[in-house]
């Protein structure tokens, strides 16, 4: 049986030949809940379009129906063999290993961090802020949000660069101030990479970025100093680190966690690897990773059956290493939802901060703002945004 003639079943992850009942049952069940979702949302998102007084002319909306469909089912066709060439590789290479579900750890921790712009039309404004999520307890401890102001001169991906060093940084400035307030803890789960990629060094301003270094350094020496075991929780990852460790980087320029999703099943992991040693073997140098002072290591984990949720990536300083184990039993122990360990998922949801929110803060500083000065024209937001913010 060839892997290109086989399919992932969404309801379990399994997987079945395309000749098999269940193959055929599971093309069905899809078709089914993509025609459901797909009128839901049609149904909601015209409503949205009726209510802000525009909507896309059908014939574009055809011409565009099609493109996607044209060039997505492509793309699956070409990555279907792609995958079955290298697929057979990285199991063998990746010392893949299955995963159990233990709770090893009673006192837990995740960090996250979180942040939104406001866009006002008279300069780049954002807030940000962190919070550590504690469990058993469910205490939140979080330190004093922070905003960023800076001249329109700067373009919207250098603030943006900007803004995601800095939101950075706090996260790691809170977790120092939590590890220093609370000595017995015994793991912390970050919400973000240990291993920085090199896109770090021209994220942001110079001095943004030797912030984060030597906070991220801050944190990992103090952990070690009391004994307190440090992983990050990359949900999101979109590096190379394992075909680069594999040296499959040649074979595809799909990211890892896409070819894993196909490779692995749910409760199996990769063996542990070096990032930096895997990026400087193909890219020549790792700035950012050179920077910290702490040895990272890596492995992805499949944590989920659902078929559209990634592996995730898991990172950890060299003191972490004698217990990956555990940790990684533990973060699928706790992965009751969308395959992310709850003390991360749950200092996600008390971290963000959503638009509905600012929207009722922008209300209340025209307000002010008309009260104490008359000139709400000040406040005015940037052309097209105001319809979130509740005033047009």
């Amino acid at each position: 049986m060839y892997f290109t003639e086989i399919m992932l079943d969404p309801t379990v992850g399994f997987i079945y030949p395309r000749n098999n009942l269940l193959y055929r049952f599971s093309l069905l069940w899809c078709e089914v809940m993509l025609k459901q979702r797909i009128s839901a949302g049609v149904a909601q998102e015209s409503v949205v379009e009726m209510d802000r007084g525009f909507s896309t002319h059908p014939d574009l909306c055809l011409a565009i129906r099609n493109l996607v469909l044209e060039d997505v089912v492509l793309d699956v066709d070409k990555d279907l063999e792609v995958i079955a060439s290298i697929a057979e590789k990285i199991r063998a290479g990746a010392e893949i290993a299955e995963i159990s579900r233990r709770e090893t750890f009673t006192k837990v921790t995740g960090v996250d961090a979180g942040g939104q712009r406001l866009p006002i039309s008279s300069r780049w404004y954002a807030v940000i802020t962190a919070l550590a999520y504690s469990l058993p307890e469910g205490k939140c401890f979080s330190t004093k949000p922070e905003s960023i102001k800076l001249s329109y001169g700067l373009s919207d991906l250098k603030f943006k660069s900007i803004l995601s060093v800095r939101r950075e940084a706090k996260l790691y400035e809170t977790a120092i101030r939590l590890v220093e307030r609370t000595p017995d803890i015994q793991l912390i789960l970050i919400d973000g990479p240990l291993a920085l990629s090199n896109w770090w060094r021209a994220a942001g301003r110079p001095v943004d970025r030797r912030a984060l270094v030597d906070r991220v350094n801050e944190f990992l020496r103090l952990c070690e100093e009391r004994e307190i075991l440090v992983a990050g929780i990359v949900k999101r990852p979109s590096a190379r680190y394992l075909l680069y460790h594999l040296g499959l980087q040649d074979e595809t320029n799909l990211p890892d966690s896409f070819i894993l999703l196909q490779v692995l099943r749910p409760g199996e992991r990769t063996g542990v690897f070096s990032p930096r040693s895997a990026l400087r073997r193909v890219v020549r140098s790792s700035p950012f990773m050179d920077a910290i002072e702490f040895p990272i290591y890596s492995l992805y984990a499949r944590l989920s059956k659902d078929w559209a949720i990634s592996p995730i990536r898991i990172d950890f300083p060299a003191f972490s290493l004698g217990y990956v184990e555990e940790i990684v039993d533990y973060c699928y122990a706790t992965s009751y939802l969308q395959g992310i360990p709850l003390p991360v998922i749950k200092a996600d949801e008390a971290v963000r901060v959503s638009k509905g929110f600012l929207d009722e803060v922008y209300l209340e500083v025209i307000s002010r703002v008309g009260r104490e000065t008359g000139q709400i024209s000040y406040v005015a937001p940037v052309w097209g945004e105001g319809r979130w913010m509740g005033i047009r």
